[in-house]
């Protein structure tokens, strides 16, 4: 209803809509609205031929002595059955190509592209011609090959908006939560792109009509119908110019272009209202990577073990590593904080543990071992349910991760039903309320969209999602990001009391090293792609054995030394193409050594789960493992 409410203050939409409704109106009721019957046998006389406008003939009449007014009556039904039926095929066929090229990419999305490509360049109505001159000029014969070469800019449309849609968030969270592809396209896929397509395919009508025209202008339609462009056909080659019969020729020309106006206004309307800025977060490709041999780890607190893990992007010919042999173990029960500058790697090493890397990345070795259950070797329908049930993800801005068409409390009522097929869509709505409880919102505003939530109330709804189907690890992306400090600390403070009442694991992808000294058992710091220090709060905050995470704790201000000044570190980290062939933090490192620029550091073990990849620590190292 908003969106009809806004519509209606535009007068070219509301022009265009009435204009086109009252074609359509003309059409459906052309027997009532027609003085005679254009299709009834009838015997004129030299008089009735050309007829000049009469009170019987309000427009006249044709060569054959016809009323002009009813030919044109009766010609809208014929016109617009070809618009609106070769509009449907040209819709049903691009759309199709569309969402599959757009959706899919790769491959099959170029191949698609590219036999779009072919058709776009070749001239839609010399083929029109060609076709229909062999095939016959039957109306069924025009609608179908009006509307099989009309496609191909609906095709590109579709396309594009796709590709922007399935960069959006919410497309990877409905992944994650267990949606097949078929699944996620109708649901949130096709919802974002139906708007544009509406729009497109007024624009469309308009085309197939004026192609209609031109195909009987030219002598190539039904000669057992009435169109407009048959009527103008009939006027030109029956001598209507050189009689002067202007009421021949006028009303059927005007007749289209009043079509083609009324089609034009209201798909430019539709377009200026529903053009959405979306976008795209595609998931990796659906062949799993080959496993490396090995097995779990033994303890069996270790709830995740990340071992050795490599994901690698495309980019060109190049295959530019950006997590380069990480090893993490989280216990049960565990909060772990990943921390690091932007590109440091942090949340490539979780999309890549949880397999939903986007796309052009792949996992290029290394396990995940999950509760007994190596991730990395298992096909899309192996993780399915595993996903949202076992773990899942808060992921990072929540206006992006939820889908703006659909209420709060549906989307993690689509959770719940995708991992429990037994509940009812009630039910599932009844436990989305509780979930919303749980997290300090009402049930009541279960059937808010996420536009009517507040940037903090979004986010607790992005959490009460993450824990629908009761995971046993979270992993919380920047679950801060854009909020006030305030409402920053009710989040940490929602995260820090949920992961204690359900007994979860936690990993924290943050930059704030303060929200990871308060939440966090343990820190793994990261850089360039690789984990340069890990070990509990206590060991890293207080005695930091990497330069890297020394320059960090640095640049954090302390409030038992106000009057410390804070240290910048110079310089960025490295950029995928350009990693250094040692230490990847050499270049910025004021403590580093010939050593250090040539040959990469080992992360050497200084105690129970504690390490760093420093050569300064060799001789600490040595120590450790002599004694």
């Amino acid at each position: 209803m908003k969106g009809f409410d806004r519509f209606r203050h535009s007068k070219m939409g509301m022009t265009g809509a009435i204009m086109l409704l009252l074609a359509v109106l003309v059409a459906v009721f052309a027997p009532l609205l027609a003085p005679y019957d254009p299709y009834a046998p009838s015997s004129p006389t030299i008089e009735d031929i050309y007829d000049s406008p009469s009170s019987a003939h309000l427009l006249g009449t044709d060569d054959g002595g016809e009323d002009v007014l009813s030919g044109l009556i009766y010609g809208a039904r014929v016109s617009l059955i070809v618009g609106f039926s070769a509009a449907f095929i040209s819709l049903f066929i691009g759309g199709l190509i569309g969402l599959v090229a757009g959706y899919r990419g790769g491959r099959i999305g170029n191949l698609l592209m590219r036999f779009t490509d072919f058709f776009l360049v070749i001239p839609d109505l010399a083929l029109q011609i060609v076709i229909v001159a062999i095939i016959g000029q039957s109306l069924r014969n025009i609608i179908i090959v009006i509307g099989v070469l009309g496609w191909t800019t609906t095709a590109r449309l579709v396309r594009a908006q796709t590709l922007t849609v399935r960069e959006r968030k919410f497309v990877l969270r409905a992944r994650a939560v267990g949606g097949s592809d078929f699944y996620i396209l109708r649901r949130h896929v096709l919802p974002q792109v139906v708007p544009l397509m509406l729009a497109n395919t007024v624009l469309v009508i308009s085309l197939a009509i004026l192609s209609e025209s031109t195909l009987a202008f030219i002598g190539l339609g039904d000669p057992t119908l009435i169109s407009w462009g048959q009527m103008l056909n009939f006027a030109f080659s029956r001598g209507a110019v050189s009689a002067g019969a202007w009421w021949a020729l006028i009303p059927p020309g005007v007749a289209i272009v009043f079509v083609v106006l009324a089609t034009t206004l209201l798909g430019n309307a539709l377009e200026e209202q529903f053009n959405p800025r979306l976008g795209r977060h595609y998931l990796e490709k659906e062949v799993p990577p080959t496993p490396e041999p090995g097995s779990p780890p033994a303890q069996p607190e270790v709830l995740m073990s990340i071992r050795d893990l490599k994901v690698s992007f495309e980019v060109g010919q190049a295959q530019l590593m950006a997590a380069d042999g990480v090893s993490i173990d989280i216990h049960r029960g565990e909060a772990v904080g990943l921390v690091g500058e932007s590109g440091c790697g942090k949340t490539t090493t979780m999309l890549g543990a949880l397999r939903l890397l986007p796309p052009g990345g792949s996992i290029a070795g290394g396990q995940v071992w999950f509760d007994g259950c190596d991730l990395v070797a298992l096909t899309p329908d192996e993780l399915r349910p595993l996903r949202w049930r076992q773990f899942s993800m808060v992921f990072q801005g929540a206006m992006n991760a939820l889908n703006p068409v659909k209420t709060v409390g549906w989307q993690i009522a689509e959770a719940i039903r995708q991992h429990d097929s037994q509940v009812s869509q009630d039910e599932a709505e009844v436990q989305a309320g509780r979930l919303l409880e749980t997290v300090g919102i009402g049930h009541e505003r279960a059937g808010d969209y996420p536009h009517e939530f507040s940037g903090g109330m979004r986010q607790r709804a992005m959490i009460a999602l993450a824990l629908a189907c009761g995971p046993g690890l979270v992993v919380a992306d920047e679950p801060t990001t854009a909020l006030d400090v305030m409402i920053q600390a009710q989040i940490m403070d929602l995260l820090a009391s949920l992961r204690a009442e359900l007994n979860m694991s936690l990993v924290l992808i943050t930059h704030d090293l303060g929200v990871v000294a308060e939440t966090c058992d343990r820190a793994v710091v990261m850089y360039g792609g690789v984990v340069v220090e890990q070990g509990t709060i206590a060991e890293v905050f207080r005695d930091p054995q990497h330069p890297y995470t020394q320059l960090l704790l640095a640049a954090f201000p302390d409030i038992d030394q106000p009057e410390r000044l804070l240290v910048s570190i110079p310089g960025t980290p490295p950029r995928l193409d350009e990693i250094p062939p040692g230490c990847r933090f050499a270049p910025r490192c004021p403590q580093a050594f010939d050593r250090c620029h040539t040959e990469r550091p080992p992360c050497y073990p200084l105690g129970p789960r504690r390490e760093s990849a420093c050569f300064l620590v060799e001789r600490t190292w040595q120590g450790v493992s002599s004694g």
